[in-house]
Parts: structure tokens; C-alpha cells; sequence
């Protein structure tokens, strides 16, 4: 189980440095790469959820701590929502640019799914049989997830490097 939230964590942050990567290559267009770089903090966030926001690491460290760490890493996308520049350019991503619905879906189908497994709702009893496997099959929920986001992202930005080349 270790290893398969190891992987996930190196997933999110090889999707950080492979979006600041594209970034760094639309840096002439403020609007996309403060767009992207927006992006780069939802990917940290995902990490830092996946990793306890750190508690994995330290866990004699008071939890206290913990809460500030998370509070930060959820407040800089969040309220980052509310500039103007990143409202705008998902404003024109949603009125000019295809929707790539059926990965939107299964991310959240999959996260549903992890989160029944961990959280015991509605369902619980036919995907979990076994106390034991509740960690496991929530966790083998969340790659699907994680491999949809990337995948929009992937897809977004082929899109956009069509436009911008065209």
C-alpha cells in the first residue's frame, strides 16, 4: 500500500514540474501561464493531501501544525480563483474550447468511488468485503482519478498548442 501512495505522490509531483514545464513554454501569453501556474498549485494541493500534508513524514509533529500547512496549500488555489486573470481564462476555456467530458467524468467517478471506500458511505458494503482492503481499493481508486486529471490537462494543453501554433 506504501508503494502505491509513494507512486501517487511522485505522479503529483512529476505533474507539477511537467505542468511548470508548459508554463515556462506560454510565458509570453500572461493569461495561460498564470493559468498554468495556478494549475501547478492544484497539483501541489493533491500532493499535499496525498501525503497527510506532510504527517506521513513527521508524525510526532503536533497536528496543529498540520492544519496550518493544509489551510495554505488549500487557500492559494482557492482563492486564487477570485483574480481576475485566472476567472478569465477559465471563462474562455469554457465558452471556446472543447470540454473533455468523459475524463471529467471518470476523475469524478473514481474519487466517488475512493471516497465510498474510505469513508464508509452509501455502497461501502459491496465494494469493501474486507476491513483489511478498505486502504487498498481506496487507493487503487484514486490512480484512475489522478490519470483522468492528467489526461485534461494533457488534453488542454494539445489544444492550446494548436491554437497558439495556428
Amino acid at each position: 500500500m506504501t508503494l502505491i501512495e509513494h507512486s501517487q505522490s511522485l505522479f503529483l509531483l512529476f505533474m507539477c514540474a511537467y505542468t511548470y514545464h508548459y508554463a515556462k513554454r506560454v510565458n509570453n501569453d500572461p493569461d495561460l501561464y498564470k493559468f498554468w501556474i495556478w494549475t501547478i498549485f492544484w497539483w501541489f494541493m493533491l500532493f499535499g493531501r496525498g501525503i497527510s500534508w506532510g504527517r506521513d513524514f513527521f508524525p510526532e509533529v503536533p497536528r496543529f501544525y498540520y492544519k496550518i500547512i493544509a489551510s495554505i496549500l488549500m487557500a492559494i488555489p482557492i482563492l486564487s480563483i477570485f483574480l481576475p486573470t485566472i476567472r478569465r481564462e477559465i471563462a474562455r476555456r469554457f465558452k471556446f474550447e472543447e470540454i473533455p467530458v468523459w475524463h471529467i467524468v471518470f476523475a469524478f467517478l473514481f474519487l466517488g468511488i475512493a471516497d465510498i471506500a474510505e469513508h464508509h458511505r452509501l455502497g461501502h458494503q459491496f465494494l469493501v468485503i474486507t476491513r483489511d482492503r478498505k486502504d487498498l481499493i481506496e487507493e487503487l481508486m484514486e490512480i484512475p482519478c489522478l490519470l483522468s486529471l492528467a489526461l485534461i490537462t494533457f488534453y488542454m494543453q494539445k489544444n492550446e498548442q494548436k491554437r497558439l501554433n495556428s
